[in-house]
């Protein structure tokens, strides 16, 4: 509904101006009609002083608009009008910005980004987002004094830091004071990592800490400390938490000056995650779940560059399929992270936009005008509670590509249909979890991020996994996870091997593709083999180097090619036989001879070698493949061996079977994710289609925390049909692209 302000104001004074006294003074009645008039003349005026004041910063050439409440904090970049208009302060088409302001948060988004707010004309215009409910997020370019290629230039240990910080923020904040409805701040820098030995500090400060810490003098040079595991351990996990020590100081500065806004860190999307050895990072030393959450209220995951490149290393990067697979796995890491400390995960929607991955744009990633909706829905499903989008130039004009903006726009309102729900929900905690080994990540300086192939190819074929880091296993309870998967590990602390021995030997199951055989320190130890029924077996695969970047508008290249080129020939082998029940027929890649010894072979290669073995410990089970996961899946996409990937993929989910085990969700299409958020009372189902060819999937559902009674398309609003099984429920249901479905007692 529509009013004019002029004529709202005009016909508001006519209607005071005929309003009398209200007769003779001395008549009861007169005397009972003045009050009343009295009463209309106040209530008026509080009336008029709501509608002008409150729901226009202006009088004239506004109207006043009911706005839909959006729940689910989803925001976009903000940017100015065109400077010309700025520098003039002249703004004839305000009411043209109001609405599109007005449009933008009728597309489903809550809340504005800006990275300053000292223009005069951006404050105007956000005083009105602010008036019709939108919230602010602030970005800024970090105060913690350090960041990827030098040194801190005073160190977080010394006596002056914590002051400096605070000098930092007073001034670099002061503008935040004049936002009202101010949502989130990032005060750190963006997508922090160590860019390698040079950003080290090695002051006298820096020094101090690690003698107190590790009880000897830190090694002052990273190349010769390397030849030292112990020493080359000890120095970069120092070095990586100085980054940490440095943003709790932060934290802690930024809620004494302003407590309103929850406090956001945007965390790298791939150095942080594994892929940091030979990449930005150089060398491999942080990770997330390491650097810890001590530091923030909301941890977001950096933009996924869905149509672009994924930071896969060699081949792996050449040819991005299943295209999602780094995005499961990093997200999976940054997921257990924020369940572990109780924080937020945000998530960066990459879009269509001229600001962000322009040397990409092309044909291909114009047509895709469905892959905002798709990142969204997987975020979100995965567990994000916060999304964040960049836009173009001019966030009045955003649609650079009509199909994308308004494909995410229709998307987001679906979200916000049922926004408030779906944020009283969280992620059902997965029955699997698959391990990311820090020790081996740092000791041998390898990639760990093309193993997110791997990941992907478990999560289809169980339907759910999530991860767990080393330093979580401190007891063989394993955070409570059935199963656990060890892909390509070969190094882990003795501790954990034995915590892990503990988890198998009281009732787990383990589950791998590779025997680790070194200890912290890279000494030998037998725990793992032990486990698994085996003497001495390989750990080879394919070493993969270099990430290729194919530009668009740019000649690709590869960065950070290797030094010497791999003269590597590919190991194959095939399988043809039956296990449990079904028979098997595919090639497999970079097969890994292992010894039996105590365990039973289940399944072999051609050459004879065991493709699977089983192995029974204490209460517990264990299974390990003969052949290197990430090779023989990623050669299934590179050689289009949808045979291969089939057998592959049922001999995996075979293996759960065989071990009981049956997850809260799956997909009977590998190509369609099906996820769940769950409370006690309700639950949300997403369905998303990641180009798969057949639209059509069937999803079961077990063990959920309470009996369905209904199913809801939350777009269409139409009911979905559903059948009882045993332990859960089951329905057909076809994805051209995405749905949202509501499920209730």
């Amino acid at each position: 509904m529509k009013f004019s302000g002029k004529g709202a104001f005009i016909a508001t004074v006519i209607l005071l101006l005929r309003l009398d006294d209200g007769g003779d003074s001395t008549s009861k009645n007169s005397q009972t009609s003045r009050y009343l008039t009295q009463i209309k003349r106040v209530s008026l005026v509080f009336l008029l002083l709501f509608f002008f004041g409150l729901q226009s910063p202006l009088i004239f050439g506004q109207f006043k608009t009911t706005q839909p409440v959006n729940p689910f904090p989803s925001t976009i970049q903000f940017s100015a009008p065109p400077k010309d208009r700025a520098a003039s302060g002249s703004y004839p088409d305000l009411l043209a910005q109001h609405k599109s302001i007005q449009n933008i948060a009728l597309s489903g988004f809550s809340n504005f980004w800006i990275y300053n707010f000292s223009d005069d004309s951006v404050r105007k215009l956000l005083n009105y987002a602010e008036s019709i409910g939108m919230g602010i997020d602030y970005m800024t370019s970090g105060f913690e004094g350090f960041g990827r290629n030098l040194p801190p230039k005073t160190s977080v240990y010394s006596p002056q830091y914590a002051d400096e910080v605070s000098k930092r923020i007073d001034s670099g904040l002061a503008s935040i004071k004049k936002i009202r409805n101010l949502s989130t701040l990032f005060p750190f820098q963006d997508e922090p990592f160590h860019a390698g030995p040079a950003s080290f500090d090695f002051s006298r400060y820096a020094q101090a800490e690690f003698l107190k810490r590790y009880g000897y003098s830190m090694p002052l040079n990273a190349d010769s400390a390397e030849s030292h595991p112990r020493k080359w351990l000890d120095l970069l996990n120092f070095q990586s938490n100085i980054f940490r020590d440095g943003w709790i100081k932060v934290y802690g500065a930024v809620k004494a000056f302003d407590p309103r806004p929850k406090v956001v860190m945007t965390h790298d999307s791939h150095n942080s995650f594994g892929a940091g050895v030979h990449s930005n990072s150089r060398i491999a030393i942080d990770d997330i779940f390491h650097w810890g959450g001590d530091f923030a209220d909301i941890y977001a995951y950096d933009i996924y560059p869905y149509m672009t490149f994924d930071y896969r290393y060699g081949d792996l990067g050449k040819l991005p399929k299943p295209r999602i697979s780094q995005m499961h796995y990093t997200i999976s890491q940054l997921r257990n992270l924020t369940t572990s400390y109780g924080k937020e995960l945000g998530f960066w929607v990459g879009t269509y936009s001229e600001k962000w991955f322009d040397r990409f744009r092309g044909i291909e990633r114009k047509n895709a005008f469905w892959s905002e909706r798709e990142l969204s829905y997987t975020a979100i499903a995965q567990g994000a509670n916060f999304l964040i989008s960049p836009s173009n130039y001019n966030t009045l004009n955003i649609p650079l590509d009509t199909l994308h903006w308004k494909d995410y726009s229709n998307s987001m309102k679906i979200i916000q249909k049922a926004g408030k729900g779906i944020l009283e929900t969280q992620k059902v905690k997965a029955k699997a979890c698959f391990l990311f080994p820090r020790t081996q990540y740092l000791q041998l300086q390898e990639e760990y991020y093309n193993v997110g192939i791997s990941f992907e190819l478990f999560l289809r074929a169980f339907g759910e996994l999530d991860i767990i880091h080393e330093e979580q296993v401190t007891d063989d309870n394993l955070k409570g996870y059935k199963v656990l998967i060890l892909a390509d590990v070969k190094l882990l602390p003795e501790k954990v091997a034995e915590k892990i021995a503990g988890f198998v030997r009281k009732g787990g199951i383990l589950i791998a593709d590779c025997v680790p055989q070194m200890g912290e320190y890279k000494q030998p130890i037998s725990e793992m083999k032990e486990i698994f029924g085996v003497g001495v077996c390989q750990t080879n695969r394919i070493q993969q180097q270099g990430q290729w970047v194919p530009f668009v508008n740019l000649p690709p290249k590869m960065s950070f090619p290797p030094d010497v080129v791999s003269t590597e020939s590919l190991r194959s082998d095939f399988i043809k036989g039956t296990a449990f029940g079904s028979a098997y027929d595919f090639k497999i890649i970079s097969p890994r001879n292992c010894q039996l010894d105590s365990g039973s072979e289940v399944l072999k290669m051609e050459s004879g070698k065991p493709a699977l073995i089983t192995n029974r410990f204490g209460r517990g089970k264990s299974y390990l493949f003969g052949f290197c996961i990430q090779d023989t899946y990623f050669r299934t996409w590179k050689d289009n061996d949808i045979n291969g990937r089939r057998n592959l993929r049922s001999l995996i989910s075979a293996v759960f079977k065989d071990a009981n085990i049956s997850s809260h969700i799956c997909s009977s299409n590998p190509d369609i994710e099906a996820s769940i958020r769950t409370n006690k009372e309700q639950g949300y189902v997403f369905i998303i289609n990641h180009e798969a060819t057949d639209s059509m999937t069937t999803v079961t559902l077990h063990d959920l925390p309470f009996s369905v009674a209904k199913i809801i398309d939350i777009e269409t609003e139409m009911p979905v049909a559903f059948e009882a099984i045993k332990g859960g429920l089951c329905f057909k249901v076809e994805a051209a692209r995405t749905k949202l479905l509501k499920i209730t007692h």
